[in-house]
């Protein structure tokens, strides 16, 4: 019966041995079959045991040599769980890796200080695990350092963008520009001339935008005429975070050639604050290719322009942006009020004042909130009758543009709102009694 036992074992055990075996490297693998052979032989000696009697030599050999394979079985099961349990890269399987580094990126969901930069060894882990023949390892491993920082992780990084596989370049790209690492421009312009994956051009893109590198600005441009659509959308937009003449002047000569869509981003990329004033421009080609478009038969396009003039802060833009004040389409209107309160339009008061009894809430709101950005005290007593408006959001925003204004005969009146029954209407009427008390008390 015993012999029938360790048959079976030896069977059903074989498949799980060799498993374990190949999971691990050579080494390992050796000190496995150790241990295996070692049970199997003690198995034998039982065996050998039941077959008949020995002499005492014989039976001391036997037994001496059971113990001694003992030792060596235990030592080498010890040998392997030590290996096993650590986090050497070369003892894991892929699969083990995946489970692994996605721990790693859970453990970094709404945690403000990233596990990989607390620790060095699974930093070092997940460069390891890029050698990977893998590729869904080598991609996770991507997007796990992105939350690293360091040399090294840079140079693994860099190295990525030649990988064969899309999705380990594209998340290559994508952390390079996060980390912000200035030896990654050079390296992303090269690839992004070659690579024929549109996806990865427009990562590329993108990081090189977020590095706000001036070398980029060429290759950029040529990724206007991109065949893929989506690419040229992200390549005005970063072409208006670097800003430059170059930049401008290639965004304005595609603006009327193309098609809606990236009509649209040229125009919010040429309002972007990188576009002009971070570049010290004294061109009035943006203002004036921006305020053409408010003419646009496109509503859309007409209300990125109004709200793209309002970024660039410049004069030339109020009366353009007062005329679109009686624009058909109610977000246009929106957009020009908007703008017009940033650029503190005074000469837009009383048109703003109109817009008080608009029925369209949205527009009330933002002709409030530019009344108190452009502060004339004109606007007071329109202001003071908003404070019963309908719309909390209104009454809020009325008293907030009230406190700007400074005038002291809004004082009465807010006190009255103090009971107002939404809590952040009475909170920002409280903190706008506040301010005026402090103002007129100086």
């Amino acid at each position: 019966m015993f012999i029938a036992i360790f048959i079976l074992s030896l069977q059903s055990n074989r498949d799980s041995t060799n498993s374990i075996a190949n999971r691990i490297k050579p080494p390992l693998k050796m000190v496995s079959y150790t241990a295996a052979g070692t049970i199997y032989f003690n198995g034998l000696i039982l065996i050998v045991f039941s077959f008949g009697s020995f002499s005492e030599a014989k039976m001391k050999v036997l037994l001496v040599s059971s113990l001694i394979s003992m030792v060596l079985s235990l030592i080498a099961i010890v040998y392997t769980s030590i290996n096993l349990l650590s986090n050497v890269s070369g003892l894991k399987t892929s699969s083990e890796k995946l489970v692994y580094i996605s721990d790693l990126l859970r453990g970094q969901e709404g945690n403000p200080i990233s596990p990989l930069k607390q620790s060095e060894k699974d930093t070092q882990f997940c460069i390891k695990s890029l050698d990977d023949e893998n590729p869904e390892v080598r991609a996770i491993a991507a997007e796990a350092l992105g939350q690293a920082r360091g040399p090294e992780v840079e140079k693994a990084l860099l190295e990525l963008l030649e990988d064969k596989n899309s999705r380990v370049r594209i998340t290559a790209a994508r952390n390079l520009g996060r980390i912000g690492t200035e030896n990654a421009a050079e390296p992303l312009i090269k690839r992004l001339a070659v690579d024929k994956d549109p996806v990865f051009r427009a990562c590329a893109i993108e990081s090189l935008g977020n590095l706000k590198d001036k070398r980029a600005i060429e290759p950029l441009i040529k990724s206007l005429d991109d065949k893929v659509p989506e690419v040229r959308l992200v390549a005005a937009r970063a072409l208006g975070i670097l800003g430059g003449d170059k930049a401008e002047e290639a965004l304005i000569r595609k603006l009327n050639k193309s098609s809606p869509e990236l009509q649209k981003q040229i125009i919010l990329a040429l309002g972007n604050s990188g576009s002009k004033k971070a570049a010290g421009l004294n061109s009035k080609k943006a203002t004036g290719a921006l305020i053409y478009k408010l003419r646009d038969k496109d509503p859309e396009l007409r209300k990125c322009a109004a709200e793209s003039l309002g970024k660039l802060e410049d004069p030339e833009s109020v009366d353009p942006l007062l005329e679109c004040l009686g624009d058909t389409n109610p977000e246009v209107r929106n957009a020009a009020a908007y703008s017009l309160g940033t650029l503190r339009a005074e000469k837009a008061t009383d048109s703003l004042m109109g817009m008080l009894t608009e029925e369209d809430s949205e527009l009330r709101i933002t002709a409030v909130y530019a009344l108190g950005n452009i502060g004339s005290r004109k606007a007071v007593d329109a202001l003071l009758k908003t404070l019963d408006d309908s719309n909390p959001w209104v009454r809020r925003y009325a008293a907030e543009a009230l406190a700007k204004i400074g005038d002291k005969k809004a004082t009465v009146p807010l006190v009255k709102n103090l009971n107002d029954p939404d809590p952040e209407v009475q909170w920002a009427t409280a903190e706008a009694l506040r301010l005026l008390d402090k103002q007129n008390s100086r």
